[in-house]
């Protein structure tokens, strides 16, 4: 673990972020594609209405080199309610991991600000992974273009987070499905063998869950040569 402090210039020079800490390895620059695996929680099915409750990242590539871990608990937003079917979907099948986004949580602009920091010290090109990328790429896309407005390049679509075009997300479960030569529908976290996925226990808990799919991805990128 090691203290940072980005210092973002140009469009960024009214913006003086907090000193964050974060688990870090790695350089800038990097041939390879560096891999923001992303797993989200939230308390409803829509963001605005509902709020993202936890983010969690983990940055990889081909090679399985991990450049770090990202994880940041929110609290809601405002005139945001969560949905009684979500909340009583938490509690009864993972109150743990609901309990743990109730810690050291930090309010959404303050928390996606963090994020960003991070991602800008990650090796470039970077882009979003998620399994299924849809969800968690609608939810984390609202929130930057809600919360890091003043930090995007151009409005509405070019991020300096991920790479130049920034509304791409990489989608885990199709790539997974081409390389399996399965269906679609036929691909989940209980239809993948022994030597791609340990059978880890999914605890909801985003950092846990970012872990679990990135590991799941070098596996899968390695298999496909």
């Amino acid at each position: 673990m090691i203290g940072l402090t980005t210092r973002p210039a140009g469009l960024y020079a009214n913006y003086r972020p907090e000193p964050l800490t974060i688990s870090l390895v790695g350089g800038n620059n990097s041939t390879m594609t560096t891999y923001v695996v992303c797993d989200i929680e939230a308390d409803g099915p829509i963001p605005g209405p509902h709020s993202m409750i936890s983010l969690g990242a983990v940055a990889v590539n081909k090679a399985g080199k991990k450049f770090g871990e990202c994880e940041i608990s929110f609290l809601p937003l405002e005139n945001a309610k969560p949905h009684p079917a979500t909340m009583h979907w938490f509690t009864t099948e993972a109150p743990e991991a609901l309990k743990h986004t109730q810690h050291h949580q930090v309010s959404p602009k303050e928390g996606m600000n963090k994020f960003g920091d991070w991602l800008l010290t990650l090796p470039t090109p970077r882009v979003m992974a998620a399994h299924p990328a849809p969800l968690d790429f609608m939810w984390i896309n609202w929130y930057i273009q809600t919360f890091l407005v003043e930090r995007l390049e151009k409005i509405p679509f070019s991020m300096p987070f991920f790479d130049k075009n920034g509304q791409a997300a990489f989608d885990i479960k199709s790539y997974a499905a081409a390389v399996l030569q399965k269906d679609y529908k036929d691909i989940g976290r209980d239809d993948y063998s022994l030597e791609l996925h340990d059978n880890t226990k999914h605890t909801h808990k985003a950092i846990d869950d970012a872990r679990e799919y990135a590991k799941l991805l070098i596996k899968l990128l390695n298999k496909n040569k």
